[in-house]
């Protein structure tokens, strides 16, 4: 990267940036924003309610500000990854967190409309290994793309892992696997294929991105 870009963490003051950041992401090269759909809930009401998650500042899940690296051009933020490490904070599962946040700020009608749709995403989902270094929700901004910034990110996430734990042996991420240059550029940086998780519901691409997962992780 050249002088102009820097990368720091998130504070409060990024919240409308990264909820960009989580929708951007949640597309994964679509115009099917899962969160959004399940929820049945506009972009924009979406948005609003990621902001107020965020702004509970609870730590541990993808869903905190803590959790994110911000990359700055010019101190503009263009980019960031979410990462934390599984079960560090008083060893609560991060689905466990996210699913507080979400119970706490959703509205109660939309919670119900998506518990309808279990059935439907319940192959998509797996269970976060303790213990490991969890990074979700990476995003670059179109026009700042090729310029490394992502594997600078994730560099910087493996380095603050350890600096958490000494003894983390392994980070892991997901993505659709119709995102191809996700999985190559994790590929390029030493990630490796895990496991597949599959949704054989027929409604499924009504509601996410695609209906595969996988699964992969890189030795730290």
């Amino acid at each position: 990267m050249d002088t102009n870009y820097s990368i720091r963490r998130a504070t409060i003051k990024d919240v409308t940036f990264l909820a960009d950041v989580i929708i951007g992401a949640e597309k994964s090269l679509t115009e099917n924003i899962g969160l959004a759909t399940v929820f049945e809930l506009s972009e924009e009401r979406l948005r609003q309610l990621i902001i107020a998650m965020l702004e509970e500042e609870v730590d541990g899940c993808e869903f905190s500000i803590s959790s994110f690296f911000v990359t700055c051009y010019k101190e503009k933020p263009v980019a960031a990854i979410g990462g934390w490490l599984e079960c560090y904070y008083d060893n609560m599962p991060s689905s466990l967190i996210k699913s507080n946040l979400i119970g706490f700020v959703f509205p109660r009608e939309n919670i119900l409309k998506a518990q309808e749709k279990s059935d439907i995403i319940k192959g998509l989902q797996f269970e976060r290994e303790k213990g490991t270094y969890q990074l979700e929700y990476g995003y670059v901004a179109p026009n700042h793309r090729g310029k490394e910034i992502f594997n600078q990110l994730m560099k910087i996430h493996l380095d603050y892992a350890k600096q958490l734990d000494p003894n983390v042996k392994k980070a892991q991420t997901q993505a659709f696997e119709n995102n191809k240059s996700a999985i190559i550029t994790l590929e390029q940086i030493g990630f490796r294929f895990v496991k597949k998780f599959v949704s054989q519901n027929k409604d499924i691409l009504n509601y996410m991105p695609f209906n595969v997962k996988v699964l992969m992780e890189k030795s730290i």
